[in-house]
């Protein structure tokens, strides 16, 4: 393959900026567009619907390449970034018109999916995280996490990697920073790979000038490595935003209820099993909230649930005090919901790349807040910055026109240098609009015009059909395709005074924003303050108007191991139920009543219940009041769900790999404060394994030594009943259902007991299974509940066919000699159920081997 042409200045210019930006898709300045060069376009050309294109098709081997325009590149920026790519920016850095040869250009940004601080190219009010993970010897992890466009910056570590793991899900970070030795990574995310140099807070110090507070340089511990890690990116990447990192913010995995990845999907917390919206989630149903802060805090919230009760407490009390009366916390909403978001405005405002628009959003921002504050009265609402806000800047100030060399922002009588500069340059205006008017009436031409061109300046513009009478001290500037520009020693004269004046006026202008911009940084800490107090009074109406609106109580919360739950209702699927949601009580107490074996019919409600305690208790523990009657939850470590069925095809692994995969999990990280829901365990594989696995687990979650987890096991084998025979913790229950006019009803009501039926086929038939199926499997199902067999000991459960069944051992039919001895060694009396159907299964086979 010919060797691509790379040698001209242009492209040596370009590949010295492409060293500088590593694996970063480079956007390469050319006057009006932005370019990608080489692998580069080949990349983005896809992912952007771009055609390739070349400027020397003549050549052997040409360079491929592609643009957009510069001033649409945003979206085309976003896109690159949502496909996991990193975005350098080369802009040309000095004037065409003043530049000796090819124009100078500087990378003045690189931006990565976890480094993203402007509204345009974050997707969404949500979290914007880079995060950061360190496997320490010994098997601890650190994690570390920032997000720039809001300042949040934290870090934690655990000696579980599970929990690291959960946290990691938690968070949804949209780039991962590791070392390049890390081996154990998610799937799915862009991944930084780093020496481990900038994992060492000592050697990051010595190479970024300062740490942020809250973090030494001569600490060694996973989570201080992941911070460190952290602010190393940052600053290689984007170091303007330091300055809008708080300070680090260390915290315990121990103080929060952890939901692990699974837990999180079987519940619907944030995205819904169908289709991965928001529709039927939690958060779906829970959010009104007003505000992108208070949206963010919500998330937390149910994302993150505390364990201490002194904490859930407060919370609750701030939600209780937004209860009543309906009209002021109604007044407090219409309030927020024009406040916007003062948190993501404050950072974006403090960017060197921030102008007068980023400002003016602040201000409207900061009005909301001023609004609110008439509602509920703010520790602070930075009445005094909305005041210089407001004195400095234009009511409605214009995005700048392309071209255009200056625009006023600042205010009239804002600035006495602004206010003369404008002056003196509005003398040069009028001149220039008294000038087209003199030269119409003096040469007779009435479509002539003064105009300014950003790059030929001003002009006198003289169409074709009136070029014959162009005054001879007429100047030819350029022709153009409807005629011609002109200019005179008067004009040139009086532009150079115009666009001096202009280029002043921009100039003092920039230093009277820069003066905002500095006031703006200086009161960050208080906007960080104010942002926080609005999340909360955001979060506290939204709680409190749906517990108000759905009849929610607030729940008991203390350190018991007790669950109590009196008609309890499930928080998202009772908003589907048209005809009323049938409410149910739960105890869970590991001294009494610690598993609950759940059985009854598909569809009864068994499922439901699982969820909907597991919904309650993430309410209770996040501070929201619950859908319930009465609740008691004594605070919860884990939550773990095993429900649904699902496959992993990216791995290869079955339904019931990833069913056995997420019980181990269950079995091996479950602590007495977990709460363990388990919906339909070994229903993947054949009767007897299946029936055997999930007989297995529910012992041993009553058994294990210092185990004891309160728990919920839905299930089909009726067998699991007779656990309640031998273990004194285990109760039945089953979801009651009724039968009318041969229609099967369900009551969606839990009673005590087992079910003594599962009306499996009443519900095949209910989903359309053909009638003649759904009798035949009648008949089939008579067979096997009454054993029955034909004159010559073969089942009746399939039809001969010509004249032949299966051969099966006939129960009248003398055993032989090995299995008569076998029978004699089984002694029942001393059998539990389990081992009596393996001891079964054995005889079975011996019964075979027979012949």
């Amino acid at each position: 393959m010919a060797r691509r042409n790379t040698n001209t200045p242009m492209m040596r210019q370009y590949l010295a900026l492409k060293a500088q930006a590593g694996e970063a898709l480079v956007l390469f300045r050319l006057g009006d567009f932005y370019e990608l060069f080489l692998e580069d376009a080949e990349v983005a050309a896809p992912l952007l619907d771009l055609v390739l294109t070349t400027r020397d098709k003549d050549a052997p081997s040409p360079v491929p390449m592609c643009g957009i325009p510069w001033h649409a590149a945003e979206g085309y920026i976003r896109r690159l970034l949502d496909a996991g790519h990193a975005v350098a920016l080369a802009e040309q850095v000095e004037d065409p018109r003043q530049a000796r040869g090819l124009v100078r250009r500087e990378i003045v940004e690189i931006t990565t999916p976890g480094l993203i601080a402007t509204s345009e190219r974050l997707a969404g009010a949500g979290a914007n995280y880079l995060a950061a993970v360190v496997s320490a010897e010994g098997g601890a992890v650190g994690l570390a996490y920032a997000d720039i466009s809001t300042g949040e910056y934290a870090a934690t570590e655990s000696d579980d990697p599970s929990v690291i793991a959960a946290e990691l899900d938690r968070l949804a970070p949209r780039e991962l920073v590791a070392r390049d030795a890390e081996k154990r990574l998610p799937a799915g995310l862009p991944v930084r790979r780093l020496p481990d140099a900038d994992f060492d807070p000592a050697r990051v110090l010595e190479r970024a000038g300062r740490l942020p507070h809250g973090l030494g340089a001569g600490e060694r511990g996973p989570a201080a490595r992941a911070a460190a890690a952290i602010w190393s990116t940052v600053a290689a990447l984007q170091p303007l935003a330091l300055e809008q990192l708080h300070g680090l913010r260390r915290y315990a995995t121990d103080d929060r209820l952890i939901l692990d990845a699974a837990t999180r999907r079987h519940l619907e917390l944030f995205a819904n099993l169908r289709d991965g919206g928001r529709e039927g989630t939690l958060i779906g149903a829970i959010d009104r909230t007003r505000t992108p802060m208070g949206r963010r805090r919500l998330a937390h919230w149910i994302g993150q649930p505390l364990t201490d009760p002194a904490a859930i407490a407060e919370r609750q009390d701030m939600v209780a005090s937004w209860l009543e009366p309906d009209s002021r916390r109604r007044a407090l909403a219409e309030a927020l919901r024009g406040v916007g978001d003062v948190e993501r405005g404050a950072v974006r405002c403090c960017l060197p790349t921030s102008g007068p628009r980023e400002l003016t959003a602040l201000r409207a921002a900061l009005y909301g807040l001023e609004r609110v504050s008439q509602s509920a009265p703010l520790a602070d609402p930075c009445t005094d910055l909305l005041q210089e806000l407001e004195r400095v800047l234009v009511d409605d100030p214009p995005a700048p026109p392309r071209g255009e060399p200056y625009i006023a922002y600042v205010r009239e009588a804002a600035d006495a240098e602004v206010d003369r500069i404008r002056r003196e340059s509005e003398e040069g205006n009028r001149f220039l609009e008294t000038l087209e008017v003199r030269e119409r009436e003096r040469t007779g031409i009435p479509s002539l015009r003064v105009r300014y061109n950003r790059l030929f300046g001003y002009s006198i513009e003289v169409t074709r059909s009136h070029l014959a009478k162009v005054p001879d001290h007429y100047e030819r500037k350029q022709t153009t395709p409807r005629g011609e520009r002109f200019t005179t020693a008067e004009l040139r004269d009086w532009e150079g005074r115009v666009l001096r004046a202009r280029q002043l006026a921009a100039a003092a202008e920039g230093r009277v924003l820069d003066a905002l911009r500095e006031r703006v940084r200086a009161e960050s800490a208080r906007l960080r303050v104010a942002a926080a107090e609005l999340a909360e009074l955001d979060v506290a109406q939204s709680l409190a108007g749906i517990a108000r609106e759905r009849d929610y109580v607030r729940p008991e919360i203390d350190r018991s191991l007790v669950i109590e739950v009196g008609a309890g209702r499930h928080a998202v699927v009772e908003l589907f139920t048209p005809e009323g949601f049938v409410p149910n009580d739960v105890l869970l107490d590991p001294e009494r009543q610690q598993l609950l074996i759940l059985t009854g019919p598909n569809m009864a409600g068994k499922s439901t219940l699982l969820r909907q305690v597991a919904l309650i208790v993430v309410l209770a523990q996040a501070g929201s009041f619950v859908p319930a009657r009465r609740a008691r939850i004594g605070v919860t470590d884990r939550i773990f769900t095993r429900v649904g069925a699902s496959d992993s095809l990216t791995t290869g692994e079955s339904t019931f790999m990833v069913e056995m995969r997420e019980t181990a999990t269950i079995l091996r990280e479950a602590t007495s404060r977990s709460l363990v829901l388990l919906d339909e365990i070994g229903r993947g594989t054949s009767t007897f394994d299946g029936l055997s696995i999930a007989w297995a687990v529910a012992e041993h979650l009553h058994d294990a030594p210092g185990l004891r987890p309160r728990a919920l096991f839905a299930t089909h084998y009726h067998e699991l009943a007779d656990l309640a025979r031998t273990k004194s913790r285990v109760r039945n229950f089953h979801f009651a259902c009724a039968e009318r006019d041969h229609e099967l009803l369900f009551l969606r009501r839990m009673e005590p007991g087992a079910a003594s039926r599962s009306y499996g086929i009443e519900v095949a038939r209910r989903a359309g299974l053909p009638p003649e199926v759904v009798r035949r499997a009648s008949e089939v199902l008579g067979n096997l509940e009454g054993g029955e067999f034909d004159e010559r000991g073969r089942p009746r459960l399939a039809r001969e066919l010509d004249g032949q069944a299966p051969e099966q051992l006939a129960l009248f039919n003398p055993p032989s000699d090995s299995l008569r001895e076998a029978l004699r060694g089984v002694d029942t009396d001393a059998m539990t159920p389990l081992e009596a159907l393996v001891e079964l299964d054995r005889l079975r086979k011996l019964a075979r081997e027979d012949g």
